[in-house]
């Protein structure tokens, strides 16, 4: 009996105790005193260990575990540092800042990469160590990879932040508010790379005078109206910049010489002529590459010798509006660059209207894009690293397949000894992969940096990584790597640890695929006139190189998703994954759609000749017309979508052509007509169009 009364007096202190935790009574308050949310790492609850923490204010936005981030915490008994009172904190430890063991990167934001990236909701950092093995440190605050001017953190930022380890030589701030923040601490001299991106500056910061090694500086999309005068200190740290990025700011002049200066971005800022300095810095040699697309240059008059400097930089990026250029001047078109400005009527090659770029119709587009992720870059030092280059013999066999022995899956005697790949074999740890562009039925294509260039990667996906995958996509690398023409997609060099991990290095095309520009919003800016003709005209081009070699080369896959296009070099021919050696099978299989581009001797299963790639161009022309996928309006009886299948059955019958708009030029209609006549005879041949469509753009356009 006694015992069991006992009990009961237990169960019931039991039940005191519940009542009185929710009466609130030994429940502690949240931690009120935190007014931010703070990174730090000084008084990290202990489960932190060393790494820095996230201390989470009861008045700011709320722990989010997101990607790398990790947990958030709770501690009800928390003393916030220097108050004796306990609190109830939320908490975060930050031990995945470091990306790849040295880059420390914090987005504030979240974003489409977040998973990779630590990101947490910052409003303060204070207090901060850093790991010595940091080589860079980027805070991102805005939620896309492109970068909103309007989008733009407050974070209040102590000298900790910016007391980096020696070993850092980058430094990347991006949609962070610094306007009233950089004026009260020091930065490390040292730095190699500091982009100070989107970060509302009204005037570049002073500290930059004590800069002594910098490279690269980053100004962009800022609210910089003037630069100081050519005596001002700042100006002496800066002697050692070879590249410049003041883009999308409000400047109107240019007021220094930078003796280093390689590669200078002024566009998006209000400049109404090309400043002096730059042209002096163009006579000394060292400028190479100038942009100014979106400024307001209009009528621009240069002297000859102006002119000529124009012409030696390696790429001059503008638009330049033309209305009337005065007497004395003509419109000329610069040699180096789709850009007219009024010449000194001396100068020999004037000439009269002339075609828009790509950069121009597009807008500045395309290339915005790639700043915005080179902004997300993070330069390693690649210190002493050899790199091969194209030496070696080049020279390459009729026979592409020579050297791929059928059923071998040993290293040692196909492949990896062929000395055509061994000739253009470049270090695979000199390839950095930034960000995945698109995945396609056999590959994926990532942009990335090689010898500090932005390039294009093309790999096996995982799950295609077979020995017989892999020595198909070296035959196309091969392929790739005899062919040297404008209009063909720039083949760089192929790198491997191991046969699986091959990879292909080329050029890198800024505006994306012909596909997606002519389903996005740029498409209705378009015109046979401005563009539509030039495009045409660069894949008729590629063709002739490919249909005049010797042996000639068939590109079997031509269509829209296959031609490139870059805001500086127009459109060109990629992919030749199928031009040799993938059965029709698979080519039916492998990407969603390719049957709507195959001439219907092809369907048919036939011999066939160069003439199914004219038939495709006839139908990347109905693509180029309609801006929309071929037969996009091709309905069977019942008034529904016809599909592929029934496609394919009426193509190879000849019964079924792509359509054109009422609009379209109709000596464009009629070429096309031709090239997508059902008996390849009857279709034009590459030179013979390439002829057609530049007469068409001289006499009617």
């Amino acid at each position: 009996m006694r015992g069991h009364h006992h009990h009961h007096h237990v169960a019931w202190h039991f039940s005191a105790l519940l009542l009185s935790l929710q009466l609130g009574e030994l429940k502690a308050e949240p931690c009120n005193e935190l007014t931010q949310n703070v990174l730090t790492s000084v008084g990290c609850p202990s489960r932190c260990a060393s790494t820095p923490c996230v201390l989470y204010s009861p008045s700011q936005k709320e722990c989010i575990e997101l990607g790398a981030s990790g947990p958030c915490y709770n501690e009800s008994d928390y003393e916030v540092p220097g108050s004796a009172t306990e609190c109830d904190l939320t908490y975060q430890c930050l031990d995945t800042l470091l990306w790849d063991g040295n880059q420390w990167l914090l987005a504030l934001e979240a974003n489409a990469n977040t998973d990779e990236k630590t990101m947490a909701h910052v409003t303060q950092i204070a207090q901060l160590s850093y790991s010595p093995s940091t080589l860079s440190v980027q805070v991102q605050g805005s939620p896309s990879e492109s970068i909103d001017k309007s989008v733009v953190k407050n974070i209040s930022l102590d000298q900790s932040f910016f007391d980096t380890p020696s070993g850092v030589v980058s430094m990347f701030l991006i949609s962070v508010n610094l306007r009233n923040v950089l004026s009260t601490v020091s930065l490390a001299t040292t730095y190699s790379t500091l982009f100070l991106t989107n970060t509302n500056l009204n005037q570049i910061p002073e500290q930059l005078g004590t800069f002594s090694a910098i490279t690269k500086l980053d100004l962009s999309l800022n609210y910089i109206s003037e630069l100081p005068d050519s005596t001002n200190g700042v100006w002496s740290g800066l002697g050692t910049v070879t590249d410049l990025n003041l883009a999308g700011n409000t400047l109107t002049e240019f007021p220094v010489v930078l003796n280093n200066l390689q590669t200078l971005n002024l566009s998006g800022n209000a400049y109404t002529s090309v400043p002096d300095n730059v042209y002096t810095m163009a006579e000394s040699g060292a400028l190479r590459y100038l942009s100014m697309v979106g400024c307001n240059l209009s009528n621009v008059q240069v002297s000859d010798s102006q002119l000529a400097l124009l012409q030696n930089l390696a790429a001059f990026d503008a638009d330049v509006t033309i209305t009337e250029c005065g007497s004395g001047y003509s419109a000329t078109k610069l040699s180096n660059a789709e850009v007219q400005v009024c010449a000194a009527s001396t100068s020999s090659s004037s000439s009269g209207g002339g075609g828009q770029t790509l950069a121009i119709v597009l807008g500045v587009g395309c290339s915005v894009f790639v700043l915005a992720i080179i902004a997300f870059v993070w330069y390693r030092k690649k210190h002493g690293r050899a790199f091969s280059t194209k030496g070696g013999s080049t020279v390459f066999g009729t026979d592409m397949g020579s050297s791929l022995t059928g059923g071998d899956t040993t290293f040692g005697s196909s492949i990896w000894d062929d000395p055509d790949l061994l000739a253009v074999r470049v270090e695979h740890r000199d390839v950095e992969a930034i960000k995945l562009l698109s995945r396609g039925g056999f590959g994926e294509v990532w942009l990335g940096l090689y010898m500090n260039e932005n390039v294009a990667i093309k790999r096996l996906l995982s799950d295609k990584k077979t020995m017989q995958d892999a020595l198909a996509f070296a035959t196309e690398i091969k392929v790739m790597a005899r062919l040297e023409h404008p209009k063909i997609v720039h083949f760089i060099g192929v790198s491997w640890t191991n046969a699986l991990t091959i990879q292909a290095v080329t050029e890198f095309m800024d505006c994306g695929d012909l596909k997606s520009l002519l389903d996005s919003s740029r498409a209705s800016s378009l015109t046979w006139a401005n563009l539509k003709c030039q495009i045409a005209i660069d894949i008729a081009d590629a063709l002739v190189y490919l249909h005049t070699l010797n042996p000639k080369l068939i590109h079997r896959d031509l269509k829209s998703r296959n031609v490139l296009i870059d805001a500086q070099s127009g459109a060109k021919l990629s992919d030749f994954g199928i031009s040799r050696n993938r059965s029709f099978d698979e080519t039916m299989t492998a990407g969603v759609g390719t049957a709507r581009w195959i001439a219907p001797e092809v369907i048919l299963g036939g011999h066939y000749t160069e003439f199914a790639d004219i038939y495709s161009f006839g139908v990347v022309l109905s693509e180029l017309d309609t801006c929309k996928a071929p037969f996009y309006d091709a309905t069977n009886t019942n008034g529904g979508k016809m599909q592929d299948v029934t496609i394919l059955q009426l193509v190879s019958a000849g019964k079924l052509q792509p359509s054109f708009n009422e609009s379209c030029p109709s000596s464009i209609v009629r070429l096309a007509r031709a090239c997508l006549s059902f008996d390849p005879a009857q279709r034009p041949s590459a030179i013979h169009i390439s002829y057609e469509l530049r007469k068409i753009m001289k006499d009617e356009l």
